[in-house]
């Protein structure tokens, strides 16, 4: 096995996938179990109403929830799967961000997305652009969070965001700040990673279609080091039929979220499920082709999270 790859799960903390709780306790709980298991990072996602089931359904809120998770565990990473670049304006980002890295002592990670769940913003008031625009404002989001990193005092003067002589104290403990690991595929996203990435954050995909991604962006970046992280399912269970039973339940509240919705066909051949044999190859397959960290998004959650960390995970640690 590749001892270089590493691993992360994503935690529930809106009841999806099978989860049987929504609340901190069960959050908790697969945090803990994620650290004791050997895991190197813990996630969560970002949204103010429940994004994959009815949007009346209980969902804590992300960053609350990371620090609490943070402070109450001792080893691993954590970020956001991912945070939303459209809840908050990159100020406050980064007074919590650097905030939660001085509690975790140097735990966090910064991967940040443009969003999808429109429906949200809609209902609360946020002004909600098109693709492009939320990209555009994605990125002066990220040099907004650099500068006030790393300088003293940051001056801004962008489209979206302006800001004058603005400090953020006390820096995060990670220097130069918490590595940002950037989700997303479309072109411009592309071109944030190159630029402003220390890692490229992408959904799970055949092997075949990750080798054909990853070698033009390393080449974009010879002149410095990218990892390369690649999300993924679990379809945790024995038999063909319970991989088939989580397919058709993810698909489902997976059908509003991208452009073309997921089919069960592809929900199968694009994540990991099957004998330890089957994932291992499968897992050997991405980081031939330029992979080195997989977050793991387990079916069930808990049963699932313990079924990788005691069948699968030992082999890399």
């Amino acid at each position: 096995m590749n001892p270089r790859l590493k691993f992360g799960v994503r935690l529930n903390i809106q009841g999806e996938m099978g989860s049987s709780s929504s609340g901190f306790d069960f959050t908790l709980e697969m945090a803990r179990a994620a650290e004791d298991l050997g895991f190197d990072s813990v996630w969560m996602p970002d949204h103010l109403e429940n994004a994959h089931l009815d949007r009346s359904r209980p969902i804590l809120e992300h960053w609350t929830t990371l620090t609490a998770v943070g402070a109450l565990t001792e080893r691993v990473r954590l970020g956001g799967h991912t945070y939303n670049d459209n809840l908050r304006h990159p100020g406050v980002t980064a007074k919590m961000a650097a905030t939660v890295d001085q509690i975790t002592q140097g735990r966090l990670i910064l991967a940040p997305g443009s969003g999808w769940f429109g429906d949200e913003c809609h209902a609360y008031g946020i002004e909600w652009f098109e693709p492009d625009r939320r990209k555009a404002r994605l990125r002066e989001s990220i040099q907004v969070l650099q500068s006030l990193f790393t300088d003293e005092r940051t001056t801004f003067d962008g489209e979206f965001f302006r800001l004058q002589d603005a400090y953020c104290n006390p820096k995060p403990v990670q220097q130069p700040y918490p590595p940002f690991w950037i989700a997303g595929e479309a072109p411009l996203t592309q071109e944030m990673v190159a630029e402003l990435g220390d890692a490229w954050f992408m959904y799970s995909r055949r092997p075949e279609q990750v080798a054909r991604m990853v070698p033009p962006m390393l080449e974009r970046r010879r002149d410095r080091p990218l990892g390369v992280t690649l999300s993924t399912v679990y379809l945790s269970g024995d038999s063909d039929a319970e991989a088939q039973r989580w397919a058709e339940m993810y698909a489902e509240e997976r059908k509003h979220r991208f452009t073309v919705p997921p089919t069960v066909d592809d929900v199968l051949a694009s994540n990991l499920l099957g004998s330890p044999e089957r994932i291992h190859e499968r897992i050997a397959e991405w980081a031939e082709a330029g992979v080195d960290y997989l977050v793991i998004q387990p079916m069930p959650p808990m049963d699932g999270l313990r079924a990788f960390g005691e069948k699968i995970l030992p082999a890399y640690l």
